[in-house]
C-alpha cells in the first residue's frame, strides 16, 4: 500500500537518523506523495542546529526516573534539503516559523515540506564520515 502524505509533528523525524527514515518513507509514498515534518530549528538550549548529520545526545528519563540520554537529530535547513533530494524527494520547501509565545525557552520550528519523485531508484547515500 503507498500513502499520498506522511508527517512528523516533532517525532519520528526528530528521534530517527535521516539516513534511515527518509528512504524508508520514500518508499512507503506513492510517486508524488507529500511528506510534511515539523521539528526544531535549533536545539532548546539555542545553540544552532547540526551543519551535518549527526545526532547529538540529549538528557532524558526513563519511567523509573533513571537518567539516561538519547539521540536527537536537529539540522540546520540545508542539511535537511541535501538528505531529502538523496532519499528521492523533490519540490523541497522549508520555512522556519517564530514560537508562538515569548518565554525563557523560545524555540523555533522548521517547517520542511517534500514531494516524493516519480523516480523509484533514488535512494539516500550517507555521506562518508
Amino acid at each position: 500500500m503507498a500513502y499520498d502524505l506522511a508527517y512528523s509533528l516533532f517525532g519520528a523525524a526528530c528521534f530517527t537518523d535521516p539516513a534511515v527514515l527518509l528512504p524508508a518513507v520514500a518508499d512507503a509514498l506513492r510517486p508524488g506523495g507529500q511528506l510534511v515534518i515539523a521539528t526544531l530549528a535549533h536545539y532548546l538550549t539555542g545553540r544552532s542546529p547540526a551543519a551535518d548529520i549527526r545526532a547529538a545526545a540529549i538528557p532524558a528519563t526513563l519511567p523509573d526516573g533513571t537518567a539516561t540520554t538519547m539521540s536527537r537529530w536537529v539540522l540546520d535547513a540545508h542539511v535537511w534539503t541535501k538528505a531529502l533530494d538523496g532519499a528521492g524527494f523533490t519540490s523541497i520547501a522549508t520555512e522556519r516559523l517564530s514560537a508562538a509565545v515569548s518565554s525563557p525557552r523560545r524555540v523555533e520550528t522548521l517547517l520542511l515540506r517534500a514531494v516524493r519523485t516519480a523516480e523509484p531508484d533514488v535512494r539516500f547515500v550517507p555521506p562518508a564520515a
